[in-house]
């Protein structure tokens, strides 16, 4: 199996290290969200490291955390398609799209693959629905393609038969109280 089929993000875009432990153990890629301040970001990245992971993702959504340094372990990062990234780093950049156009840009500008964001995700997001608007992107790009919002366990089964690369699960790892650190 792919080890990037399940990619499981950090909810909320908090910096959970111990959710980084237990989205590894549950067989899900774990990524790790950034947040939104240096300091924390860079303390979560230590305490993930000091959790004994050797291979993570990270989220970065904030400019102030465009420039952050990220270590070896660290293989893949996903970023908003629009978010210039400056670090310099072997990992992985997978970016977050939310039309044709931007999956065509990304394609373009050498990720490694995108997310589709459709109407159902939160932030920067389509206007269609996640699964419409994949299916109109993957006929497009030659990359791999993840979808990020509205994916069941029905449509994350159609999904990978239509090509997706894997599915992104977020928020609705909220509703695992086991998986989860802190209470939010």
């Amino acid at each position: 199996m792919n080890k990037y089929a399940i990619i499981g993000v950090t909810p909320f875009e908090i910096p959970d290290s111990r959710l980084v432990s237990n989205l590894q153990k549950a067989d899900c890629f774990p990524v790790l969200s950034l947040g939104h301040r240096i300091k924390e970001a860079e303390n979560a990245i230590s305490s993930t490291i000091a959790t004994g992971i050797s291979d993570f993702g990270v989220s970065i959504n904030s400019a102030a955390l465009v420039n952050i340094d990220l270590p070896a372990n660290v293989s893949l990062v996903i970023a908003p398609f629009d978010l210039a990234l400056k670090n310099k780093t072997t990992a992985k950049i997978i970016y977050q799209v939310f039309d044709l156009e931007s999956a065509r840009a990304a394609e373009k500008n050498g990720a490694y693959g995108i997310i589709v964001k459709g109407n159902e995700g939160a932030g920067r997001v389509a206007y269609e629905s996640s699964f419409v608007l994949f299916q109109r992107i993957i006929q497009a790009v030659n990359i791999p393609v993840w979808v990020q919002g509205g994916v069941g366990i029905h449509t994350a089964a159609s999904l990978i038969a239509q090509g997706a690369a894997g599915i992104i699960l977020d928020s609705q790892l909220a509703l695992f109280p086991n998986l989860l650190y802190r209470k939010i």
